[in-house]
Parts: C-alpha cells; sequence; structure tokens
C-alpha cells in the first residue's frame, strides 16, 4: 500500500502536521508517502520532509497535462485545484500496484493504517466513509439531487480514500470522473460530487472512524469529545482550520502536540483577520488567472 496526499501554498503547514502524525502512528503500514504539490517551493518541501522525518517520502509537482483536465474548473474559498488532484493520482502514479491510501492534507493519522491493506474490498474500486450531510436527510438528499443522483443513494465524503489501483483502472475511474466533470460546469462540492456522479453508489462504506468529520452547529462541536479520541483518522473540515486562533475543535490539542514537532512549531497561529485576508487574495488570484485564460486561451 502507497499513502498519497496534494498541498499547496496555503496548505504546507497543515500537510506537514499531517504528515507528523502519519509517521508517528503508522510508519511501517505502507512503502511510501507521495505528495502532489501545486506551486510549492522547495524550501516548503523542505520543511515537509522535515516534519515526517521519514526517508520514504516522494514530491510530485502537479504538470501541465494533469492541470488540463481541471484548471478551469469551479474552486472556492478553502478548496483549491489541488482537490481535483486525487483523481489523477491511479494514473500518474502508473507504476504503483496494490492499494492506494489517500488522505487529505487537513486531517491527523490517529492509529496505524495497517487494517487497511487487507480489509476485503468485495471486489470496489473504493472504500470510503459516509459524508456527515447523511446525518442531516434534507442536507443529503438535496446534495444527491444537485448532481443528479437518487436522493437515498449513499455518498461518500472524498478526504480519505481507499483505492483498488487494478479495479479502479480497470473500470476506468479516473476518465469517468473526468467525464463527468466536463458534463456538469458547476459542482457544488467539486471532486466530492464528481467521484460520487462516477461511481453512482458502487463504493464500500467504511467505518466514520477512518474520516471522522463534524460540523459546527451554532459555533460548537456537540458531539462526545470521546469520539474524537478514538478515531483513527481525524478530518477537520471546513474554513476554520486548527491552525487558527479562533478554532475550537475538540482535536485541536492533539494537533498542535504534532505542530510543536515540525518545522511549524514557531510560525504564529493565524487570525479570523487572517483568513479574511487569504480569502481575498485567492479570490484575487482566480480573478487574474481567468482573465488571463480568456485573453491568451486556456
Amino acid at each position: 500500500m502507497i499513502v498519497a496526499t496534494a498541498t499547496d501554498t496555503a496548505y504546507v503547514e497543515l500537510t506537514g502536521v499531517m504528515l507528523a502524525s502519519l509517521a508517528d502512528k503508522a510508519a511501517g503500514d505502507f512503502t511510501s508517502v507521495h505528495v502532489f504539490c501545486d506551486a510549492v517551493s522547495e524550501q516548503d518541501k523542505a520543511r515537509l520532509a522535515a516534519a515526517y522525518g521519514l526517508a520514504n517520502i516522494v514530491f510530485v509537482d502537479l504538470t501541465d497535462d494533469m492541470v488540463r483536465h481541471f484548471a478551469a474548473r469551479p474552486v472556492n474559498h478553502h478548496l483549491s485545484r489541488t482537490a481535483y488532484a486525487r483523481i489523477l493520482m491511479p494514473l500518474s502514479l502508473a507504476e504503483a500496484t496494490g492499494r492506494l491510501f489517500y488522505i487529505d492534507c487537513d486531517t491527523l493519522v490517529n492509529a496505524p493504517l495497517a487494517p487497511l491493506a487487507t480489509l476485503p474490498m468485495q471486489g470496489f474500486a473504493l472504500a470510503a466513509v459516509d459524508d456527515i450531510a447523511r446525518q442531516v436527510p434534507e442536507r443529503h438528499a438535496k446534495r444527491n439531487r444537485d448532481i443528479g443522483l437518487p436522493e437515498a443513494m449513499r455518498y461518500f465524503n472524498s478526504g480519505v480514500l481507499l483505492i483498488d489501483l487494478d479495479a479502479w483502472r480497470r473500470e476506468r475511474v479516473s476518465e469517468r470522473t473526468i467525464d463527468f466533470i466536463n458534463d456538469h460546469p458547476t459542482l457544488p462540492m467539486m471532486d466530492q460530487d464528481a467521484l460520487n456522479g462516477a461511481l453512482q453508489g458502487a463504493w464500500l462504506p467504511l467505518d466514520e472512524r477512518w474520516n471522522l468529520h463534524r460540523r459546527l452547529e451554532k459555533g460548537v462541536y456537540t458531539d462526545d469529545p470521546a469520539i474524537w479520541r478514538e478515531a483513527r483518522i481525524v478530518h477537520f473540515i471546513g474554513q476554520v482550520k486548527p491552525n487558527y486562533t479562533d478554532c475550537n475543535h475538540p482535536a485541536r490539542e492533539l494537533f498542535l502536540a504534532y505542530r510543536a514537532r515540525t518545522p511549524f512549531a514557531s510560525v504564529p497561529l493565524k487570525t479570523r483577520f487572517g483568513r479574511k485576508v487569504e480569502k481575498r487574495g485567492r479570490k484575487l488570484r482566480r480573478f487574474f488567472g481567468k482573465l488571463k485564460r480568456r485573453v491568451f486561451g486556456a
């Protein structure tokens, strides 16, 4: 089994902390970790390598050929085009066989990954965890309607994916997902919608502890804090990440403990004002990017 993630300049710190947790909890459970990078500097790659601390790390820069599939696809204020990179990973890592474990950079590994290497896939190309929207039937039904799925069909969160590479390639999941993207110019949940739309419910559900994620309810997390201690993968969804001063996530102390082991330990935590500035900056970059494509061609 190999592990893969994706990052850009805005998420380097989160990626470093995730890699530190991966090395701490799961070293030896996989052969290598591949970090797909969008315009990440060599200095930041060095910091990521130091945060991970092991030799079996490989950096893969997004190429023009990879980006062309989704360069014009929708992004939003806290999800960038690197979100689409996971769709192409099974093709980009052409020599890889067996299983690929994809994990978002805004996660923490809190348990060994070894059980996933022998988990019966039952013939499915993908195993994943139900999205938290499933707990609110109206929200779940609307999400499915928005992308043309039956309202009751299961819908997974794309932050943690266990992929059978042979089955994925044989069933042309990447190509089918790209076709779905091209047929649906606007996707509210971006790559997640595209993968769910392409697979049409043909995936294996995993226990939610492999991708534990919760939404804020009126500004607070209402679940028993014990669930986060028992999680195998903690996923910090939403805009307010654990490296912000106003984050009140129950697993934030665990994040800060791993952060203290990385080259990012001395970096000041971000603020709510800084988040607004970053959001405005990303909007401006997207605007000028679209303008450039209109003037000079895609």
